[in-house]
């Protein structure tokens, strides 16, 4: 009757849609030169990157020289914090601030962002992390209530990849706008506010200026792009230093040999990715709200973790008490179904639950499940889903 899997696990990565693979190929082996030589070839691969970061920088509403092209997301949000870490320190210094400079962040950020300001907090910086409500998102006030003289950066996701929950990433913009104005200090100057958006462009606004950051990362495998390749956003009054050593690739920030083939890739997953945001958001809120009146009708027992109105259309991410959810991810796996438990960058570690989960205060850090709908996703294979997740939970 089904004899597909059935793949829920969009939010840790996407294919490669064929369209953008087909525009990837050539720069693999035929038009292959580095794009920093002088001959001929270098020079054409040259136009095809600053093609690339013009059509990238539109999209966004920036100018080329703030697209920064990096490895994916999580290179994007180190040379994004250790980066302006690395900076801001050297000029507390050249000041003769005693304080240690301030970060705050929040407490269900992906581990990327985590880990960097957990090295930064045993170097000097002093970190704040504000605790998510039961819903799993942070309100502005919660933020400025934070704010100190030596604050300088503010890092918080667009949305979240465990439980889809959005951030309101334009409040917490103007309530630190209206701190500095308060406290005269030039809108360009620090504290400065930076967004891990990974799994943002699919579904929601990308464009800045809207949103309000001087920072935002980007990642080219959530787009339905290719592995290994990201962007990081950054306004250019804002100073960072490179955390890598090499050539000049990238402004001085990015040392290396730009992959253009990813480059071109993540160019035109982007592109197709924005163009078809709006309907794609509308067909997947409508699979949602199916899925979720499904498992609330035939597994009464079972409860939706995170807010259902300020959340990401393709995510369900649920709680099964008294059940291990590695135990379940395997035991769906085998019936043909592809989830998650947690994010799958903690999957190489031996925490078998989910830190973002917890924090919602429910105790279902080891008890949760996350489907994750992508532009396969239909009913028949929820249908599916909902059926095996029945015979394992009954």
């Amino acid at each position: 009757m089904f004899n597909k899997r059935v793949f829920l696990d969009y939010a840790s990565t996407t294919p490669v849609d064929k369209k953008v693979f087909n525009k990837m190929k050539k720069y693999f082996s035929g038009s292959f030169a580095n794009s920093q030589s002088i001959h001929q070839e270098g020079v054409n691969n040259k136009k095809v990157l600053n093609d690339c970061r013009e059509r990238v920088s539109k999209l966004i509403q920036v100018k080329d020289s703030e697209i920064i092209f990096t490895s994916g997301g999580t290179d994007s949000n180190n040379l994004a914090i250790i980066g302006f870490a690395n900076f801001i320190k050297k000029e507390f210094i050249k000041k003769g601030i005693e304080d240690k400079p301030h970060i705050i962040t929040t407490n269900i950020e992906h581990v990327a962002v985590l880990e960097s300001l957990n090295y930064l907090s045993k170097n000097g910086f002093d970190v704040t992390y504000v605790k998510v409500n039961k819903d799993g998102v942070v309100t502005s006030d919660q933020i400025i209530k934070e704010m100190k003289d030596s604050t300088v950066l503010v890092t918080v996701m667009y949305a979240n990849n465990e439980i889809g929950t959005v951030f309101p990433l334009r409040d917490i913009s103007r309530s630190i706008l209206k701190f500095k104005n308060n406290n005269k200090i030039d809108k360009n100057n620090y504290p400065y506010f930076h967004s891990d958006a990974s799994q943002a462009p699919n579904y929601l606004d990308i464009n800045i200026n809207r949103i309000g950051v001087d920072m935002m990362s980007l990642d080219g495998s959530k787009i339905y792009g290719p592995k290994g390749v990201g962007v990081l956003v950054k306004k250019n009054y804002l100073k960072i230093d490179s955390i890598s050593y090499g050539g000049e690739q990238e402004f001085g920030l990015k040392a290396g040999t730009e992959n253009l083939p990813l480059i071109v890739g993540f160019a035109e997953s982007l592109e197709k990715t924005i163009s078809m945001k709006d309907t794609e958001s509308e067909r997947l809120f409508k699979l949602q709200k199916y899925f979720i009146n499904e498992i609330k009708k035939q597994l009464p027992s079972v409860e939706i973790n995170g807010s259902l109105e300020k959340r990401l259309p393709n995510n369900i991410n649920i709680c099964i008490d008294d059940i291990n959810s590695e135990f379940i991810v395997i035991k769906l796996d085998q019936l043909g179904v592809a989830c998650a438990a947690m994010t799958a960058c903690r999957n190489l570690s031996d925490v078998a639950n989910s830190y973002v989960v917890e924090a919602l205060d429910g105790g279902c850090g080891k008890s949760s499940l996350r489907f994750t709908m992508g532009r396969d996703t239909n009913k028949k294979s929820i249908d599916f889903v909902i059926k095996k997740l029945k015979e394992i939970i009954e």
